[in-house]
C-alpha cells in the first residue's frame, strides 16, 4: 500500500504541474496523455525536490519528502472544487478503446501481455546486476541512510562510488520511494515497469496526434516487444528512463512544429530539461533539439516575415532552470568523468580511437542484425530509410532525420574522445545501451516513413 501511495503522489504532483501549464497557455489534452505525462513529470519533480533539499540542508525523511506531494494534493483538491469547469475544458475524458477494432484489441492485448511478463521478471528479485547496484542503488541507499546527500559526495573516488559525476535522477527517485516504503529493494524495483508502462502510454497518446489509432497501436506494439527495451524495464538502469524522456520530448517538439502549440513546446523543454538529470548523454540530444528548433524558426520566419526568438528563449529558460543547478554543483565540485576526461584528450588519444573505428562499426552491425536484442527493429528502420531516402529530408521528417543524425554524430564524437581505456571495451559494453536511447525516435521516424503506404493498405482492408 505504501508503494501505491508513493506512485499516486508522483502522479498527482505531475498532474497538478501539467494542469497549471495547460491553464497558463489555454490548451488541453486527453486523459490518456495526462496520466503518463503526469507520472514522468512527477518523477522529475521528486528528484528536483530532493536536490533542493540537499542545497537547503533539509534532511531526507518521510515528513520532509511527503511535504511537497502533500502541497500538490491540496492544490489538486483546490482545482477539483474551484476549477472544475477549467478541468473539464483542459482534459478530455474518453474511453481509450471505445469502438476499437479486433486488430486494435489484439495489439493492446499483446502489449498488456508484454507488460505482465516484465512484471513477472521483476517481482521475485531485489535490485541486482553490477551496474544497477554500483551506479544507482548504492547511491540511493547512502542517501536514505544518511538522510541526505553526503558532503563532498561528488568528489568521492571511484573505488567508493562508481561514477560520482552521473546525474542523480534515478538514485533520488529510489530514495524518494524508500522514504514512503521503508528500505525495500523488492518494491523499489517496480518503478522500472511503471516507467515502461508510462513511456508506452505516452508514446501511444502522442502517436495518435499524427496517425490513426490502429496504426499508432501497431507501432506501440512493435516498440514494446523490442527485447532490449523490455529487458531494461526489469533492471534498475537509467537508460529506459532516458529513452522515455528523450523520445517523448522530441515528439512533443514535432507536435509544436505542426500545431505551433506553446504547451507542446513547454512539455518538450521540460522533458529535455529533466533528461539532463538522467544521463550525461542528454547534452547531445538537447544540443540537437536546439539546432532543430533554430532551423524551424528560421524557416517559419521566411513565411511570417519575423524571427520567432521568443519560443527559443522560452525553451532555453525552461531547460536552464531545470538543469543549471545540477551543472553548477557538478562544476563547482570538480566532478570528473573517468571515461572521458576532457583534460586528457589529445591528438594521440583521438588518433588511437580513430584507428579502432572498424571495431566500432563491426560491433554496431552486430547489434543491427542481432535479433536476440532487437528482433528486426533496426533492420526495418535502416531498410525503410534506404527505401524512402527521398522522404528523409522533406517536411516534418526532415527534423526527425536531422535530430537523429546530429545526435548520432555527437555519440560518435564522444567515442572518439574516450580516454579511460581502449575503444573496444567501451563500445562493447555501451553500444547496445546507447542504441536504446535512439529507439523511440527511430520508431517515430519509421512510422512517418511508411505511413502513406500503410494508409493505402488500411483503406483497402
Amino acid at each position: 500500500m505504501s508503494l501505491v501511495i508513493s506512485f499516486l503522489a508522483l502522479e498527482i504532483t505531475g498532474a497538478v504541474f501539467v494542469f497549471m501549464v495547460m491553464l497558463s497557455v489555454r490548451s488541453g489534452c486527453g486523459l490518456s496523455e495526462l496520466m503518463p505525462l503526469s507520472f514522468l513529470t512527477g518523477t522529475g519533480i521528486a528528484a528536483y525536490q530532493l536536490f533542493v533539499y540537499h542545497l537547503a540542508g533539509v534532511r531526507f525523511t518521510f515528513q520532509s519528502v511527503s511535504m511537497i506531494p502533500l502541497i500538490f494534493v491540496l492544490l489538486a483538491g483546490f482545482f477539483l472544487v474551484f476549477k472544475r469547469a477549467d478541468l473539464k475544458q483542459t482534459f478530455l475524458f474518453s474511453r481509450p478503446l471505445e469502438g476499437a477494432t479486433l486488430l486494435e484489441k489484439l495489439l493492446f492485448a499483446g502489449v498488456v501481455l508484454q507488460i505482465l511478463w516484465v512484471l513477472f521478471l521483476v517481482l521475485p528479485v531485489p535490485v541486482h546486476s553490477h551496474d544497477a547496484v554500483a551506479n544507482y542503488a548504492l547511491k540511493a541507499k547512502i542517501f536514505y541512510f544518511n538522510q541526505g546527500m553526503p558532503a563532498h559526495f561528488l568528489n568521492w573516488p571511484e573505488e567508493v562510488i562508481a561514477h560520482p559525476d552521473y546525474p542523480l535522477l534515478l538514485p533520488f527517485l529510489m530514495t524518494w520511494i524508500y522514504e514512503f516504503t521503508g528500505f525495500n529493494d523488492f518494491l523499489v524495483n517496480l518503478v522500472m515497469p511503471l516507467i515502461y508502462v508510462a513511456f508506452l502510454a505516452l508514446f501511444y497518446a502522442l502517436m495518435k496526434k499524427f496517425f490513426k489509432r490502429a496504426y499508432s497501436m501497431l507501432i506501440v506494439f512493435f516498440l514494446a516487444t523490442v527485447p532490449q527495451l523490455a529487458d531494461y524495464a526489469t533492471v534498475i538502469h537509467a537508460d529506459l528512463i532516458f529513452t522515455a524522456f528523450i523520445t517523448c520530448a522530441f515528439i512533443y517538439f514535432v507536435t509544436y512544429m505542426r500545431n505551433t502549440e506553446r504547451a507542446a513546446l513547454v512539455f518538450s523543454s521540460v522533458l529535455f530539461g529533466v533528461s539532463l538529470w538522467v544521463k550525461n548523454e542528454a547534452m547531445v540530444f538537447v544540443a540537437a533539439f536546439f539546432m532543430a528548433l533554430i532551423i524551424f524558426c528560421i524557416k517559419t520566419s521566411r513565411r511570417a516575415g519575423k524571427f520567432n526568438f521568443m519560443d527559443i528563449f522560452v525553451a532555453f529558460v525552461i531547460i536552464a532552470v531545470i538543469a543549471a543547478p545540477w551543472f553548477c554543483l557538478k562544476i563547482s565540485a570538480g566532478a570528473v568523468n573517468s571515461d572521458m576526461d576532457l583534460s586528457k584528450v589529445t591528438m594521440g588519444s583521438i588518433w588511437q580511437n580513430v584507428k579502432d573505428i572498424p571495431v566500432l562499426l563491426n560491433l554496431f552491425q552486430q547489434e543491427v542484425f542481432g535479433p536476440k536484442k532487437w528482433n528486426i527493429f533496426w533492420i526495418l528502420v535502416f531498410g525503410c530509410a534506404i527505401w524512402k531516402h527521398k522522404s528523409l529530408w522533406k517536411g516534418e521528417v526532415f527534423y526527425i532525420t536531422f535530430f537523429l543524425l546530429v545526435s548520432a554524430i555527437g555519440y560518435f564524437a564522444a567515442y572518439m574522445c574516450i580516454t579511460g581505456g581502449d575503444l573496444y571495451f567501451y563500445v562493447n559494453t555501451t553500444i547496445s545501451r546507447f542504441m536504446l536511447h535512439f529507439t523511440g525516435v527511430a520508431a517515430f521516424l519509421l512510422a512517418n516513413l511508411i505511413w502513406d503506404d500503410a494508409r493505402v493498405v488500411m483503406s483497402r482492408g
